[in-house]
Order: C-alpha cells, then structure tokens, then sequence
C-alpha cells in the first residue's frame, strides 16, 4: 500500500476515534455516578429505606412514558448522542467527524445552538497522535499502545477539566499498561520494569506526601486521589528521573489553568490538576528535555 494511503487511512481512524473519544468524555462521569447511584439505591432497599429519587419519581405527575424513558441506564453506545441544547438525537449524518460541525458551522441542525468547538478539536488532535505514533515507531503494536497512552492522558484531562475528578477507569489501566510494557521490554523510552516501578511508586508518594502535608497543615483536601494515580501511570511510562522535570511543568501549566478558572468562573480555591498533568506528560513524553 501506498506510503501518503496508508497515512490517510491513519489519520481517518484517528478522527473516528477521537469522535469515540468525545463520547467517553461526555458519559463516562455520568456513567459512572449512575452506577454509584445504583448501589446506593440497592444498599438502602436491602436497610428497609426508600431512596429519596424513587419516593419523588412515584409522586411526579408526568405521563408514564416519559421516566421509562429517563430511566435508561446510559451507557457509551446507547442512547444515541444528542444536542445538549434541545435534546435532539444527531442524525448519523450530521455525527461525520469535524466535517459535520464544519458544515453546520458549529450549530446544532435542529435547534440551531451553538456545539462546542472543542469537538472537532479533540478528533484533530486524535487524527494527529495517531499520524505521529505510526511514523514514529516501526513496531505496529508498539505505536498503537504509544497512542493509546496519548489519547488517554487527552480523555483523562478533559474530563478533569469538566468534572474536576480523575477516574480510577482512566488512571489504573495507563499505570498498568506502563508496567506490562516495560515487563516484556517494550517501553517506548526504553526503560526497564524496575525503573518503571520505581516511577510508579515515585509518582504516587511524591503526591500522596504531598497531599498529606497540605491536609494537616489547613486541614482540607488538595491534590486529589486522581492525580496521584495519575502522576504514579506518569511515571510507571516516563520513569522516575523525570518527575522533577513533569512537576515543575505541570505546576507552571496549573498556574495557569487556575488563573483562567478565577478569571473567567470567578472560581476560587480548587481547580482540575488533571489536565495540568496530563499535557505535561504528552509534551515530556514527545520532547524529553535533557536531564
């Protein structure tokens, strides 16, 4: 197959994915705070308590259909994805990655809200990663995990950025994939699996230390579980002698993701690390400065 074809189905792939990648985004938050809310639910069955939701929903006057409806367990694929203003479900057509928001120029075709530009964004940045991993490294299975851990770390932050809040569903798998790479002797950067352990390790007590300290001496939460994980998958991928370079990155970036919080949502005090993080390692893990 021609060298340019080849790319192009690359890239085309990764624009897929990255339209995946918005969706998983979007739902897993709420997936999984509905299969929190479930257990909760069950929990107080089992206690002989009635869940407040339910003891509401029974007294609601809206016809029957409407919470059967409502009630569908959300998931990745079901219900299809809709606009966020008017609820209209988006025809397949109008779901073409970034050649659909082009030609509705950012618009829902229903409704005409405005839809987000951090959509067709997220698919070029896909489409991008997944290019660069190809050409970058000979091995194909090589590449598809190095694009993997990219596009996880994209997930990862954004999510963050939304909800503030890593998942453990984002966090535990890259830190577990960084040491099964380097257990088989696959590390992208080369790096053995007792360096990689020991950049695991590293990451999650650097912060966990870090996080303690700062609850004693204000007696309140700072860094939050999800970025200590987050920082340990870090270095389970990039090793531990990188940390120091990732820590001064990613507090200059944070700097100034907690600025844009305080400026533009008059938000003060806490603000998403995550993303802080998560570009750094993209960018350390692309360009490592020297040590």
């Amino acid at each position: 197959m021609d060298n340019s074809l080849l790319i192009a189905l690359i890239a085309l792939l990764g624009l897929v994915v990255g339209s995946f990648a918005n969706v998983v985004i979007y739902r897993l938050p709420r997936i999984i705070e509905q299969e929190w809310k479930a257990e909760l639910d069950a929990y107080l069955e089992e206690q002989g308590i009635t869940p407040p939701l339910a003891t509401a929903a029974a007294s609601a006057t809206e016809p029957e259909a409407e919470p059967k409806r409502q009630s569908l367990p959300l998931s990745l694929s079901l219900p299809r994805s809709h606009c966020p203003h008017c609820q209209t479900p988006i025809r397949y057509r109008d779901l073409i990655p970034v050649l659909s928001w082009l030609f509705r120029r950012g618009r829902c075709a229903h409704c005409q809200g405005s839809i987000s530009v951090r959509y067709p964004v997220v698919e070029l940045v896909s489409a991008v990663l997944a290019v660069i991993a190809w050409q970058q490294v000979e091995a194909p299975l090589l590449a598809l995990a190095i694009y993997g851990f990219s596009m996880t770390l994209v997930v990862g932050g954004l999510i963050d950025w939304d909800s503030q809040w890593l998942p453990d569903r984002i966090t535990l798998p890259l830190m577990w994939s960084g040491l099964f790479l380097a257990s088989i002797g696959q590390n992208p950067l080369g790096l053995s699996l007792s360096h990689a352990l020991w950049g695991a390790m590293a990451g999650y007590l650097t912060f966990w230390l870090m996080a303690t300290a700062f609850r004693l001496v204000t007696g309140r939460d700072g860094l939050g579980g999800g970025d200590t994980k987050l920082l340990a998958a870090l270095g389970a991928w990039l090793g531990g002698l990188v940390l120091p370079q990732l820590l001064l990155m990613s507090s200059l970036l944070g700097l100034g993701i907690a600025l844009w919080f305080r400026l533009r949502h008059g938000k003060q005090g806490e603000f998403p690390f995550g993303p802080a993080l998560a570009a750094s390692g993209l960018i350390l893990f692309w360009h490592p400065l020297p040590l």
